[in-house]
């Protein structure tokens, strides 16, 4: 009955996204376990993809009490599980998805604890599992319903691919946002808890945006920064060459800007694993190379992560397919040759 429940939650956080997708295994069983008891499994598994109240919820839970679930639901707020927020004087709970949501918010406090560390390790099997499954299945083992996600409009769900921006894109959304918030960068502190560190930064550099910031503060997993604190975040970021990777959802459930490198983001390197990393993500933006300019230091080239720049006699030369406009190349270039341009075919907000 346990393993039961542990799938339903797995369908419950597919419904929300399968950026990463939560596949039934006794690896995933683990993490889950960890991350939740078998009890809030199944609150999480009965929650609407829309807001609701402990008394809504209960109302939906045959037999169950208000006030026992309001306990259940606050625990699983300090958990990061679930966002909690306050309106029109009543409190409101979503189950998150696992990315960008629940998994970002179990590393982001920084914290060396035990529970951290097994739940680094635990990720780590079932991304191993995960990552065997997908490669060795029929697609139809792997595929994972999500017709409950099309109960929401197409414009709050269209955050299953992490969009790219560039500098100039960033330092606008900091000027932009009310709230921003920062913690430890997840993959990078992961990589430490897993005795597999790397040499790039990592705090404040996983950052949230808007009001969910202000609830993920309030629960001790970030801190809020000011706006200049943030733009100092983002300087830190381009001087390591990080790339600025964008999970935009409008504000249902976490609006996150990771600065990623390519050796610990399980995004960033399964992005650049593809044979046309540019379609494996948003990518607006492409860089161009002005010939002219150029002095062939063939500093850029060891920068790009994406492995989208190579020499060919004196000077570098583009791979449009597998640029993905994130600009980190732009940072060392002397003379200022490269340039970044919109991409013919980008998708543009309205």
């Amino acid at each position: 009955m346990t393993q039961e429940t542990y799938k339903k939650l797995a369908d419950a956080l597919n419904a929300r996204s399968v950026t990463y997708p939560s596949i039934p295994c006794d690896e995933f069983y683990s993490f889950a376990k960890e991350l939740c008891t078998p009890e809030q499994a199944e609150i999480a598994s009965n929650m609407p993809l829309n807001p609701v109240t402990a008394e809504e919820l209960a109302g939906k839970m045959k037999g169950a009490d208000a006030g026992h679930l309001k306990k259940q639901l606050e625990e699983m707020a300090d958990k990061g599980l679930v966002r909690a927020k306050e309106s029109d004087g009543k409190k409101y709970y979503e189950f998150m998805p696992l990315v960008p949501g629940i998994l970002e918010l179990q590393f982001m406090h920084g914290r060396v604890d035990e529970r951290t560390k097994r739940l680094a390790q635990l990720l780590k099997n079932y991304a191993k599992a995960l990552k065997n499954i997908m490669m060795t299945s029929p697609p139809s083992v792997v595929s994972v319903d999500t017709s409950a996600a099309r109960k929401v409009s197409v414009e709050k769900e269209a955050f299953n691919l992490a969009t790219i921006l560039p500098y100039d894109e960033v330092m606008k959304l900091i000027d932009t946002t009310e709230y921003i918030a920062a913690g430890t960068c997840v993959c990078r502190h992961q990589g430490d808890l897993l005795d597999r560190p790397c040499d790039k930064p990592k705090s404040n550099l996983c950052m949230i945006f808007g009001p969910s910031a202000e609830f993920a503060n309030s629960h001790g997993f970030v801190r809020l920064l000011s706006k200049e604190e943030a733009r100092q975040s983002i300087e830190k970021a381009e001087e390591a060459g990080l790339v600025h990777t964008y999970a935009n959802s409008d504000d249902r459930y976490i609006d996150l800007l990771c600065n990623c490198c390519g050796c610990h983001c399980f995004i960033l390197r399964g992005v650049s694993r593809s044979p046309s990393p540019s379609h494996a993500v948003i990518a607006n933006w492409i860089v161009t190379i002005e010939d002219e300019a150029c002095v062939g230091c063939a500093a850029c080239i060891d920068r790009c992560w994406m492995k989208a720049l190579k020499m060919e006699g004196d000077l570098p030369v583009r791979d449009a397919n597998r640029c993905i406009g994130c600009g980190i190349c732009m940072y060392v270039c002397p003379t200022d040759a490269m340039k970044l341009a919109r991409r013919e075919t980008a998708a543009v907000k309205t």
